[in-house]
């Protein structure tokens, strides 16, 4: 080979080993400027791919709470409640006191509170009589309403005169409820008030003899020993109470509220039949019943022994 050429081959060769030299020296990043500038050159900030998640991850639903389920609704009891009842209020009486005739001689009964009440009958000393009621007559003296029995055990409501009585009655009524009254089983005595048993010959007592001014009542009753003997007698009674043959109609109209008095329940009538004519009066009574009942004694009605109970009473009107 000529000088030439070899040396050519080396030149080139050492050409290719400068060039490979200086691409592996190249710094990574830019020197400073040359015309020393002090102020750096600012290196870029590195941008973050993002990561995308190829399952995502979704955040879990939440369980939904409880639906409140509703009690069940009660159905309603076949058997309604039933309502709560008023107590039924009995009628107030006033309380019996205990009295004892006191007296060196009989003591006259009368009709009403005074001595011109007619006289029904006389009762020994130390007799024993129940005391239901007070009364002050014209002239101030008191008289007691009395309750006892006659020869027949028909309790009687009649007036003695207080001075010859002895009970604890005042004291007794200082403690009722309501002021001392006449026995509530009988409307208040009136001066011009005359009452006429309907049935005054059956009981043997004597009848009052009304003025043409008085105000005339015919008087029955009936008495039991429990109360619901009342209702059933009630229910069932039928009376035909004539006075000079004319029928007493609407009879209930007069009759009282149910009383107690002595261990007893009284229902009582009082009839007004007004200001009568003088002379010579009669009353017929008759009770009969649609079905047989019992006072706690005895049983009335059909099928017994006491299917009809009737009785008269004949007085007298005077003029004053």
């Amino acid at each position: 080979m000529r000088p030439n050429a070899r040396w050519m081959i080396w030149l080139l060769l050492a050409s290719l080993l400068v060039l490979v030299g200086c691409q592996e020296a190249a710094p990574a990043q830019p020197s400073p400027a040359s015309n020393g500038d002090a102020a750096a050159l600012q290196v870029p900030t590195r941008t973050l791919a993002p990561i995308v998640s190829f399952t995502p991850r979704f955040t879990a639903t939440p369980l939904p709470s409880a639906t409140f389920t509703p009690s069940t609704t009660p159905s309603p009891t076949a058997t309604p409640v039933p309502p709560t009842l008023t107590p039924t209020v009995s009628p107030t009486v006033t309380p019996t006191a205990a009295g004892v005739i006191r007296s060196t001689e009989n003591v006259n009964l009368r009709t009403g509170p005074g001595t011109d009440y007619d006289i029904v009958m006389s009762v020994r000393p130390g007799t024993e009589v129940g005391v239901l009621g007070v009364q002050t007559d014209a002239n101030g003296r008191e008289w007691y309403k009395v309750a006892l029995s006659d020869e027949d055990g028909e309790v009687r409501y009649l007036w003695a005169l207080g001075a010859l009585v002895n009970t604890d009655f005042a004291a007794l009524s200082s403690l009722a409820e309501t002021p001392p009254a006449t026995s509530s089983a009988a409307p208040t005595p009136e001066p011009n008030r005359v009452e006429i048993l309907a049935y005054c010959q059956l009981k043997g007592v004597r009848p009052p003899r009304p003025k043409t001014t008085d105000d005339v009542f015919i008087e029955w009753s009936w008495f039991v020993t429990r109360p619901e003997y009342m209702d059933e007698h009630l229910l069932n009674a039928n009376y035909e109470v004539r006075l000079d043959g004319k029928l007493l109609e609407n009879w209930e109209r007069y009759a009282t509220e149910m009383i107690r008095e002595g261990g007893l329940w009284f229902t009582y009538w009082y009839y007004p039949v007004g200001k009568l004519q003088p002379g010579e009066h009669r009353v017929d009574f008759r009770l009969t019943w649609d079905e047989a009942i019992t006072d706690g004694y005895e049983r009335f009605g059909p099928g017994t022994a006491n299917e009809v109970d009737q009785g008269s009473c004949t007085f007298t009107v005077v003029a004053p």
